[in-house]
């Protein structure tokens, strides 16, 4: 990716249904040759356009962050790990733990369990969990109290977006029987209320410029002047406050070295910091936020007697 398709994935991750003009309009091309770099972007692979679904929306609003300390090879430990559907992402990375994961889950003992068939697995020595008080910024899925109600043409189109979060309304209403206009309505109000968030995904083949990398922060005193730093940070794509061996978990994305080590100088530096520990993401195995989401699933979690 050049610079300009950066700029354009930037876009995208803060609303992947953005049109070809209004992207054209924010990187000075043409609508038509917008259109085109959005088309070879797709095309790739590296980049796709998904719809994450409110963990809470799904029964699933206890998250936990892993560590997880390996002997031996770590990928193998990875793959095993990837078929899980309470783990929506996993990464190989670098430092002491030998791969990082998210779990999502129903509630506090379904965690405890996880980590207690994480802990049993072959190759795995030990594990640190992290345990998410709020998630205050996530470029992939939305943040934030949610309560809404939602009916089967809403599941419908959840699932439809989440399996193409740039289909146009006018595909979304045949999927699920409305008009176009009906869709828009819809589908606006589900991104309105936190239902859903549609944005791009990067996935990273370790030979593109875009690195990602993770670290945990511990505090001094109070939490929110360093939250609200962080979270206006353009490299912080994720933040989350935490309990366990840190107070607050971040990602940060960067295109050189040199950026990420501003990016954590300008972290050290803040007020209320009294320590850091970084991980580079070497390698992402799985991001799919949409791990175990179907209606009928959706269905059984929110009532198991049926």
């Amino acid at each position: 990716m050049d610079e300009v398709d950066e700029a354009i994935v930037e876009l995208l991750e803060d609303d992947g249904r953005l049109t070809h003009r209004e992207i054209a309009r924010q990187v000075g091309l043409s609508r038509s040759a917008a259109a085109a770099r959005v088309a070879r972007l797709l095309a790739s692979g590296q980049v796709v356009i998904r719809g994450a679904v409110h963990p809470a929306v799904l029964g699933r609003p206890v998250l936990a962050h892993v560590s997880v300390v390996v002997h031996g090879p770590a990928a193998p430990v990875a793959a095993e790990l990837a078929l899980r559907d309470d783990v929506p992402f996993l990464s190989l990375t670098s430092g002491q733990h030998g791969l990082v994961a998210e779990i999502r889950s129903a509630s506090p003992r379904d965690v405890d369990r996880a980590v207690s068939e994480l802990r049993a697995q072959p190759g795995v020595s030990g594990v640190d969990t992290l345990t998410y008080v709020e998630v205050m910024r996530d470029v992939i899925g939305p943040v934030g109290e949610v309560s809404t109600e939602l009916d089967d043409t809403d599941w419908a189109l959840l699932l439809a977006l989440q399996e193409d979060g740039r289909a146009s309304y006018v595909d979304l209403a045949g999927k699920v029987g409305l008009s176009a206009a009906g869709a828009r309505r819809r589908v606006v109000r589900l991104i309105e209320t936190k239902v859903i968030r549609v944005g791009a995904v990067v996935r990273h083949s370790g030979q593109d410029r875009q690195s990602a990398m993770g670290f945990g922060i511990r505090l001094a005193g109070e939490h929110h002047e360093v939250v609200g730093a962080l979270t206006r940070m353009p490299s912080v794509i994720f933040v989350a406050r935490t309990l366990g061996r840190f107070d607050v978990l971040v990602t940060v994305r960067a295109f050189s070295a040199a950026q990420l080590v501003d990016v954590l100088d300008s972290v050290r530096a803040l007020p209320g910091v009294r320590g850091l520990e970084s991980w580079a993401h070497l390698d992402v195995v799985k991001e799919s936020y949409a791990a175990g989401f179907s209606v009928g699933s959706v269905v059984q979690q929110r009532f198991p007697s049926r």
